[in-house]
């Protein structure tokens, strides 16, 4: 569904004649904000590769649509996670790095790593907005009622509309589903990944 599909639906549910096209439009950006602070599937999943500089060695800075990481990699492993005050007592050499903190928009890395080192981010990333009518994003194809039933509540909020627990019941629902799909999706991915125990040959 594009943008326009999804306010028509979203109309037709709330079913009332004093909810504008744009008032509606407010309720869907509403909706996109609250589901993205939450939901971590894979198409919100982005890559990066980040090759050190002599400028700033030690320093990754995060891109414009990041909200969490989800792996730090480098061709020797993964980076292991350090709160700030751990991360400060470790010693600032040249090396291959293995341990991260995060400091205000970027990531901070030690061992620093060499000049022209690279290292991997896989990241979560905000879901596209929809701007024009014809717009569309991932969530719009694969869970097109999610985003509707949360703009619902968001309406429901405006218009102090007594179906709001109902509208919050479906938009919980169906969120637990979307969790679901994605929890499979990571467990065929495992499955595919393991190695069997002997090998015949034929």
């Amino acid at each position: 569904m594009n943008k326009a599909q999804i306010r028509v639906q979203l109309l037709a549910l709330l079913n009332r004649n004093d909810c504008s096209d744009a008032q509606a439009d407010i309720f869907i950006e509403q909706a996109m904000s609250r589901i993205q602070r939450t939901l971590r599937i894979p198409p919100m999943e982005r890559q990066e590769t980040i090759t050190a500089n002599d400028v700033n060695p030690g320093l990754i800075t995060l891109p414009d649509d990041f909200l969490n990481i989800k792996y730090l990699f480098t061709t020797t492993g993964m980076l292991q996670y350090r709160d700030l005050a751990t991360f400060i007592m470790i010693a600032p050499t040249v090396g291959i790095p293995a341990y991260y903190t995060r400091i205000q928009g970027g990531l901070n890395l030690k061992p620093f790593p060499p000049e022209g080192y690279t290292v991997n981010m896989i990241y979560y990333g905000e879901i596209p907005d929809l701007v024009t009518d014809t717009d569309e994003n991932f969530l719009t194809i694969i869970a097109a009622d999610l985003l509707i039933y949360a703009a619902l509540t968001f309406a429901s909020d405006f218009f102090v509309d007594e179906r709001k627990p109902a509208f919050e019941a479906k938009y919980s629902t169906i969120y637990l589903e979307v969790e679901e799909q994605a929890r499979l999706s990571e467990m065929d991915q495992a499955t595919l990944a393991i190695q069997p125990v002997y090998q015949t040959d034929y």
